[in-house]
């Protein structure tokens, strides 16, 4: 018993109404557009999958990624759904699944972006003969070039930050338009672009892949609530084997019933019972006030009335549950009273009469159980007030506690995203570091009588580092002050939470971005750029060196 969903690339969103049931998404990123000297290369788009469960019908949207195509394009315009719109070649489009939609070729647009549930990545651009820039996944591949150069792919977390902003990704979407440009892949987050010039080539990172769950990371914006949480997800980076387009594929997993109360009142309802298959429903199931008044076996898919007879005016509980064969239930509840049952045509003055009082009384024990209800919670109120205000007052009193709930959510889900998102940095981060070397101390200038008598401070390593974080300090004879200069300098692109950590903690220190020099065997730091230059000394310094 399975139902399938195909959706190859179309360039529009494709809407799918889905009844109640247990439902397998799967997505499969585009790849990226490569040069017509290296046809046989090629970055995959990623796969991502998860099983939603609907307790409701649902429409989704869904949105496929569009090849980044050959040499040749030139449009400003992104590949559909996000690939980079490179110069050279284009980056592969996300293929995503999504909440809000047009049904029409718009899929550019915040509400939509922040609606997606599920995303597989787009690959990058490719110029120079690597297959290294695969969509994710859980992260999009770096796309790597000449003399170790590379464009990053994106993460869960952010996009593929490249050595510039114009080269950098963003939410839903690789890089814009510029000259002499590789495209990077689409995703959850775009990758960085990559660039050919007639020094460099350097293919575009991939896109990220993403499955809403409950610990995934959820941005400000993001709109998909708790019943959209999916279970079992799958990211696999590069998971496009079966072609350059993105599509995707819905599976029916498990099917639930159906229930539908055509009409109700005091006396009778008339309901119909349906199911996704159609020969699975086992049983209907009447109940008033949680007491069992009739089991239904025959028949189960034919419209139904039951008849029941209530004994006083209060309010009372209809409920009807459908099961089907693997003991799904579908249910509905709706409140029914004497009270409200309604005159019959040929009724006399009398029976109106009759039926106003009758009215009456029940209206006034509705409004008497109600303002003791409202007493207990300390609402106050009064047998004086209207229904409509009393109606407010809940109202009122529902919106002030779901407010309040709301926030402690939000807050609360904020929190954990943060503190989700400064760990998986730091892991990764760690994951990267090969070597690292730290040094606390007093390390004095030495003067270059071959160069003018400059200054500088030499540190040798038995490596040579990509990342150097350093604090020095100059020394004034005359006036005994002591100034610390921060700086930091690296061969690769700085991870954004230590330039953040940096800036945050000069603490009125002069602070240098470029004060330094990589050897083969350690650093170089320029002891001119300071006051007092021969009084120059390295105080302490970190080296770290990635894998």
């Amino acid at each position: 018993m399975e139902k399938v969903y195909k959706f190859n690339y179309k360039a529009e969103g494709q809407p799918v109404t889905l009844p109640p049931g247990k439902y397998k998404l799967e997505c499969w990123g585009a790849s990226g557009g490569v040069i017509a000297d290296l046809t046989s290369t090629k970055n995959k788009g990623g796969y991502a999958s998860g099983e939603l469960t609907l307790k409701r019908e649902k429409t989704l949207y869904i949105y496929t990624g569009q090849y980044g195509g050959a040499t040749g394009i030139n449009s400003i315009l992104c590949s559909f759904n996000g690939g980079g719109s490179g110069s050279i070649v284009h980056g592969g489009g996300a293929t995503d699944i999504r909440l809000v939609g047009s049904g029409g070729g718009t899929w550019n647009y915040s509400p939509g972006y922040y609606s997606r549930i599920i995303v597989a990545g787009g690959g990058g651009g490719i110029v120079i003969g690597y297959s290294d820039g695969n969509g994710g996944g859980e992260k999009g591949d770096n796309g790597n070039g000449r003399n170790n150069s590379f464009s990053p792919g994106a993460t869960q977390y952010d996009a593929g930050r490249g050595n510039s902003s114009s080269s950098d990704g963003n939410f839903g979407l690789a890089s814009g338009f510029s000259n002499q440009t590789v495209g990077g892949g689409g995703g959850w987050f775009g990758g960085a672009s990559g660039s050919k010039t007639s020094s460099i080539a350097i293919n575009a990172g991939g896109g990220s892949g993403y499955v809403l769950t409950k610990d995934s990371y959820k941005p400000k914006q993001y709109t998909p609530t708790s019943e959209y949480w999916m279970e079992n997800p799958v990211l696999t980076t590069g998971g496009n084997d079966n072609g350059d387009y993105g599509y995707a594929q819905i599976t029916l997993l498990q099917a639930f019933p159906i229930i539908d109360i055509i009409s109700y009142s005091s006396a009778q309802a008339t309901f119909k019972a349906n199911h996704t298959d159609k020969t699975s429903l086992e049983k209907i199931e009447v109940f008033i006030d949680d007491i069992l008044k009739e089991t239904i076996t025959t028949d189960l898919y034919e419209e139904k009335t039951i008849n029941y007879t209530l004994e006083d005016n209060a309010l009372h509980t209809l409920k009807i549950i459908a099961t089907d064969n693997v003991s799904a239930i579908a249910e509905k509840v709706v409140s029914i009273s004497k009270s409200i049952v309604p005159l019959e045509n040929d009724a006399t003055l009398n029976n109106i009469t009759s039926k106003v009082t009758e009215i009456k009384d029940g209206l006034k024990n509705g409004k008497t159980s109600i303002t003791n209800v409202l007493s207990l919670k300390n609402i106050e109120s009064s047998l004086n007030n209207t229904f409509v205000e009393l109606s407010e007052k809940i109202k009122t009193s529902f919106d002030i506690s779901d407010t309040n709930i709301e926030k402690l959510q939000n807050q609360l889900t904020e929190k954990n995203n943060t503190i989700t998102q400064l760990n998986n940095q730091i892991t990764n981060l760690q994951s990267h570091i090969g070597k690292i070397a730290t040094f606390n101390g007093n390390l004095a200038m030495t003067q270059d009588s071959a160069n003018s008598g400059s200054c500088y401070i030499n540190v040798s390593l038995d490596f040579k580092p990509d990342i150097v974080i350093y604090q020095m300090y100059d020394y004034n004879e005359s006036s005994g002050g002591r100034r610390k200069y921060w700086g930091i300098g690296g061969k690769t692109q700085i991870p954004l939470f230590i330039q953040d950590y940096l800036q945050t903690n000069k603490n009125g220190n002069v602070y240098y971005d470029n004060n330094i020099t990589f050897t083969s065997n350690g650093f170089k730091l320029d002891c001119n750029k300071v006051s007092y230059a021969y009084n120059c000394k390295l105080q302490q310094y970190i080296a770290i060196r990635y894998t």
